[in-house]
């Protein structure tokens, strides 16, 4: 619960005096979710285009689509696929995004890349007042949700806060080359070679790169070359 305050804290805590730029992303450097042939977030922040964010106001920080692309919440019409923790979230996001964002109509799809690292200007996060981040961090403090369900949720909800469709899945190779400079890759839709690789289990080896590489799902460094 307490990494899914800290981005409404910020931008609550902030709002008036914002940098032009702005990276939200999990503390530890090696993660499985990073896209990166090492799982590296540094790198992954060091390939960033800072003109990209200027275009389009929000960028995340992960072009591979698996997992959350195309689709992986369907809010209106729940189905009993997939792990029990994408079940519940996609039985509470219907009453949630009511309640985050009044008045609007709940998506019958909902689709991005995860995992809630993601970098925005601050023209992007103003388009909504700071009444709106209130609310979420308010939603967030009082839910009775599983901190592992409420984590999620959000996880599928910021690329709308900030503005995006409920569905909002680029092309991995035009993501590579605008987001990360990244170009000429032999890709399909969801994934582009020698990128990205899913490994079998969330947590990163101790003394990873340097140890674990090719134990237990995860792939050797330098895989890709």
């Amino acid at each position: 619960m307490f990494v899914c305050l800290l981005c409404p804290r910020y931008i609550i805590d902030r709002y008036d005096s914002l940098p032009d730029f702005m990276i939200f992303m999990h503390g530890r450097r090696y993660q499985w979710h990073n896209d990166d042939p090492i799982y590296d977030g540094a790198s992954v922040i060091s390939k960033l285009q800072l003109q990209a964010v200027v275009k389009t106001g929000y960028a995340p920080l992960r072009c591979t689509w698996i997992p959350g692309c195309p689709v992986e919440l369907h809010p209106l019409k729940p189905v009993d696929e997939g792990p029990i923790v994408r079940q519940q979230t996609e039985l509470a996001f219907a009453t949630v995004f009511k309640t985050l964002f009044p008045g609007a109509e709940v998506p019958a799809e909902v689709g991005a890349t995860c995992s809630s690292q993601f970098a925005a200007t601050r023209e992007q996060v103003m388009l909504r007042p700071k009444a709106d981040y209130e609310r979420i961090r308010k939603w967030l403090v009082e839910t009775n949700l599983p901190d592992d369900i409420s984590g999620r949720i959000m996880e599928y909800m910021w690329h709308m806060i900030m503005q995006k469709k409920p569905v909002y899945c680029p092309p991995a190779g035009e993501c590579y080359c605008f987001t990360f400079g990244l170009c000429n890759l032999e890709c399909t839709a969801a994934r582009c070679e020698k990128q990205y690789v899913l490994p079998t289990y969330a947590a990163v080896p101790d003394g990873w790169p340097e140890k674990g590489g090719g134990e237990n799902g995860w792939p050797k460094p330098g895989w890709n070359q």
